[in-house]
């Protein structure tokens, strides 16, 4: 590498050591304003497709990295998490669900609440919340 080559090499790294600005709170996408979300209660609620986790709150979070569920119009489901334990790994888990007047019931399980605002789904328990998109496979 010749000197004119170093240095160009040099002016790269260094230009991504100027100092960056911050960034507006409502300009950051990241955040995906899910705390400005206005959730309502689920009501008639259909389930169906793909649906993936964007923010995890309270307990579950201390071990539940994202989760994708597939919910199916006969009632069934098919779910994949990203779960950290003593070491990352995925976990997987098929089953029933129903939507009642109590919330979402999966396998017989006790319910827990979901709320809806436009495409997003918030699942609530004892244990903590997560919210989930619905997404569309490609």
């Amino acid at each position: 590498m010749n000197a004119r080559s170093i240095a160009m090499v040099g002016c790269l790294v260094l230009a991504g050591c100027i100092a960056s600005n911050p960034v507006a709170p409502d300009d950051r996408m990241v955040t995906a304003a899910v705390d400005k979300l206005q959730f309502a209660p689920a009501g008639q609620l259909a389930l169906s497709g793909l649906y993936q986790s964007i923010d995890v709150r309270g307990d579950i979070a201390l071990g539940l990295r994202r989760i994708w569920y597939w919910f199916r119009a006969d009632g069934t489901y098919t779910a994949a998490a990203l779960v950290e334990a003593d070491a990352v790994a995925f976990q997987t888990r098929d089953g029933t669900w129903q939507l009642t007047a109590a919330g979402l019931v999966l396998d017989g399980d006790a319910p827990v609440a979901v709320e809806v605002a436009g495409d997003h789904v918030r699942l609530t328990s004892a244990s903590g919340s997560f919210v989930l998109h619905k997404e569309l496979l490609q």
